[in-house]
């Protein structure tokens, strides 16, 4: 329960953070919410993603996104955004050491990041500070 709790209380955050313009507030029970695929030119396939706030005014998002076991994102980064992640299950292995449960990172417009490496299932809490762009590259 206590993983549900911060999830709560991180989502309730971000969304009174991101959600400068909206007009109105906005709650969602994530279980509720379907996951999708991500696709992002360049990056394997397998990421999912439950969408559970689109600020189209501001161009911030948040999410659920989920990494299959054994899958890896490559070295990137964005022009036009930041994004924060909070890791709410599995592990994935980065150049810094292992992000499990609990660890928060943000990684900041034009910042280098990556390889990701998925150890196992892992699902974590996304959020865009800006427009999503992609960029690979890397070493």
């Amino acid at each position: 329960m206590k993983s549900f709790a911060a999830l709560a209380l991180s989502l309730g955050l971000l969304i009174a953070l991101g959600s400068g313009q909206d007009k109105r507030s906005v709650q969602v029970t994530a279980r509720e919410v379907a996951w999708t695929p991500v696709s992002l030119p360049g990056v394997p396939a397998g990421i999912q993603q439950k969408l559970l706030h689109n600020n189209t005014a501001n161009k911030v998002q948040s999410a659920i996104v989920r990494f299959p076991k054994g899958f890896r994102e490559p070295r990137h980064y964005h022009t036009t955004c930041g994004h924060s992640i909070y890791i709410l299950k599995g592990r994935i292995r980065s150049p810094e050491g292992m992000l499990t449960p609990g660890t928060f990172t943000y990684a900041a417009v034009n910042e280098r990041h990556g390889p990701f490496v998925a150890e196992e299932e892992t699902e974590f809490l996304f959020y865009t500070d800006g427009p999503f762009d992609y960029f690979i590259e890397e070493k």
